[in-house]
């Protein structure tokens, strides 16, 4: 029998290429004159593709949903919360069944993903925990931020590294001083809810790196998600300083709404007095005053994108791991650039 490798080697191409020239929805991929030397080959040796099931492409896709956040949490956040809205908008245009929500608090057995087609991941777990999930189901799709180190799973984040280096040039070419950063840390879960250990976030990373390039000693608060903790960090930096910071990025919008709040009750006026750059583009920041200058992030298509891929993973079943990066962008605020410069 004939197989993709056989006319491979005649033609002399990969078998990629002699898969994508055998498929309808693919052939356009190929340059003419290959495609058309494939077909020649694969005639003359009689190749006969392989029908799957005819069933196959509109057999409905059953999944679970394992969160790593708290009902609470994740409903208070709007950026999960629209991640999580993503995922369910991408389900109903795939035809994928969201059978069940997991969340991580109640502790998970890892036999229990044997009763799915799929499995999306909303938060960061720890590699060990990974592993036990892909024991049982290979068809495993994370969305997480910190973008996580296993090399096994495929994963889907935003680019924050870059969007952090961005954001601290442009508070340094307006600051006139230097520029603190207030940001979290994000945990990593095993399956029986506890948690592994605490990662440094991406932003976190970003601002570490950029502070040895451009010779600024740190001026940072690691704290929690929530406008309370923003609203203390704030207060805290501003007692240990001992030189007036000349600009201010915070790694998420909630948390900024709570440090805007420290700094107006301090006589300091974001985007008038210093430039604060923040992250997520949610819409309570934009209705605050002074508006929160924020990163918008891709919350929705993270969730899209996330039901795409597990539905490729499962179609396909595919050996290698897909790491997808969706850009963002600077929105617009009144906290950056400074009014009047």
């Amino acid at each position: 029998m004939t197989t993709i490798k056989d006319i491979a080697k005649r033609a002399k191409v990969s078998p990629s290429t002699v898969s994508n020239a055998l498929n309808p929805n693919l052939a356009r991929m190929v340059a003419p004159e290959t495609l058309k030397r494939i077909t020649m080959i694969a005639a003359e040796l009689g190749y006969e593709p392989i029908h799957h099931h005819p069933k196959l492409a509109t057999m409905q896709i059953n999944c679970v949903l394992m969160t790593t956040l708290p009902l609470k949490d994740e409903i208070a956040d709007e950026y999960w919360h629209h991640i999580r809205m993503g995922i369910y908008q991408g389900a109903s245009e795939r035809k994928v069944n969201i059978q069940n929500v997991l969340r991580i608090q109640a502790g998970i057995n890892p036999r229990r993903v044997t009763e799915y087609d799929g499995v999306i991941v909303l938060g960061s777990l720890s590699e060990l925990a990974i592993t036990q999930l892909k024991h049982y189901n290979p068809n495993i799709v994370v969305i997480d931020d910190v973008n996580t180190s296993c090399s096994f799973v495929d994963t889907i984040g935003t680019d924050l590294y870059n969007l952090t280096l961005k954001g601290l040039n442009l508070l340094k070419k307006q600051g006139h001083g230097p520029i603190a950063f207030i940001g979290g840390k994000r945990l990593e879960y095993n399956l029986d809810g506890s948690a592994d250990r605490a990662n440094a976030d991406l932003r976190t990373k970003a601002y570490r790196d950029w502070l040895a390039v451009n010779d600024q000693p740190a001026i940072l608060k690691l704290t929690g998600w929530n406008t309370e903790a923003g609203l203390a960090a704030i207060n805290e930096l501003l007692d240990e300083v001992e030189t007036p910071i000349g600009g201010l990025l915070v790694a998420s919008d909630p948390m900024a709404i709570g440090v805007v709040k420290g700094l107006l009750e301090k006589g300091i006026k974001p985007g008038k007095d210093l430039p604060l750059i923040s992250f997520d583009d949610i819409g309570l920041a934009s209705y605050l005053t002074p508006a929160i200058t924020s990163f918008s992030l891709p919350k929705e298509v993270l969730g899209i994108t996330a039901v795409n891929q597990l539905c490729d993973l499962v179609a396909n079943k595919r050996q290698w791991v897909s790491r997808t990066t969706i850009p963002g962008q600077l929105g617009t605020g009144e906290t950056y650039p400074i009014q009047g410069v």
